[in-house]
């Protein structure tokens, strides 16, 4: 089974009426006219849903902050820009921080209003992909006035521990979540403010978990992959999705996508692959982004 792994999109527009810019959107939208309008290009998004497209995955998974505060036009324009891939190939996205913005977007569950084909109803949102390998989405974005902690919440976690009860060491199980569990020894620490803030109680949970583990995550704009040499953990997998249309001096045509080829045996090794648009130097050296050419791909595991 193929999945592509997309990340933090976090789509936006610039001219809002006066009247929706009551409380954090606010602060929000004067730091995108200030700073994140000159680091997110949303135009990439185009050609990375190109490449995509011709891979063929069997499912999409995005692992949230679709929007910058969580407008309906924002989540309209998503809508739009992933269409390609929605009409093809399945869709499943979760809710990051940004997704969830002020309390009305929450308590109306905008995104889950405005993307019903991509947005499950319920969660924690569980089902099967194949006899072996099972999929878990959680919702983690909890609106907050000064910070971006995130919480899964105790219904949940309940919930969680029921819906994999069942799994054995001769499955697999995919966790989407937008907020980290952990980070790699390498990568920036987790600040308070800006974490799960019961992170420790789910990877505790699934660690007694059987299954192979893969933990899809989103949040922190930095793409990695990283498996953990504690015994413990030697089931767990974890992949940061990074950011598409995040452009810095190390990737100035976005973060790209990550691959995952599943095998029938979760125990078997993975084939997860890292796409990152070719660049020479600032520019990019491609024109046509249908061809392999176009992209390099990098081999992780």
């Amino acid at each position: 089974m193929r999945i592509a792994l997309i990340g933090d999109i976090h789509s936006y527009r610039l001219l809002v009426p006066p009247w929706r810019l009551m409380g954090k959107r606010l602060v929000g939208q004067a730091n995108l006219w200030l700073n994140r309008r000159h680091k997110f290009n949303t135009r990439l998004l185009e050609r990375l849903v190109e490449r995509v497209g011709v891979l063929e995955p069997d499912l999409v998974l995005m692992s949230g902050d679709l929007t910058t505060t969580s407008l309906e036009g924002e989540f309209q324009d998503v809508a739009q820009m992933m269409l390609p891939l929605i009409s093809r190939f399945p869709t499943l996205a979760v809710p990051g921080n940004h997704d969830r913005y002020t309390f009305t977007s929450a308590r109306r569950r905008v995104m889950e209003t405005m993307l019903p084909a991509m947005v499950p109803g319920r969660w924690p949102h569980f089902r099967s992909l194949t006899d072996r390998w099972h999929l878990l989405a959680l919702d983690s974005a909890v609106p907050r006035v000064f910070n971006s902690r995130g919480r899964i919440g105790r219904r949940q976690l309940r919930n969680i521990r029921r819906e994999t009860a069942h799994l054995t060491d001769q499955d697999g199980l995919i966790i989407l979540c937008h907020y980290p569990v952990k980070a790699p020894p390498r990568a920036f620490p987790l600040t308070w403010d800006h974490k799960l803030a019961d992170s420790f109680r789910l990877r505790r949970m699934l660690m007694k978990c059987p299954a192979r583990l893969l933990y899809l995550h989103g949040h922190i704009h930095r793409p990695w992959c990283w498996q953990p040499k504690r015994s413990n953990q030697s089931h767990f997998t974890y992949i940061n999705a990074g950011s598409p249309c995040m452009t810095t001096a190390k990737h100035p045509q976005g973060q790209g996508f990550w691959l995952i080829d599943l095998p029938d045996n979760p125990r078997d090794a993975f084939e997860i692959t890292h796409y990152l648009p070719k660049t020479n130097g600032q520019s990019a050296a491609y024109q046509d982004l249908e061809t392999p050419a176009a992209w390099e791909a990098n081999r992780v595991l």
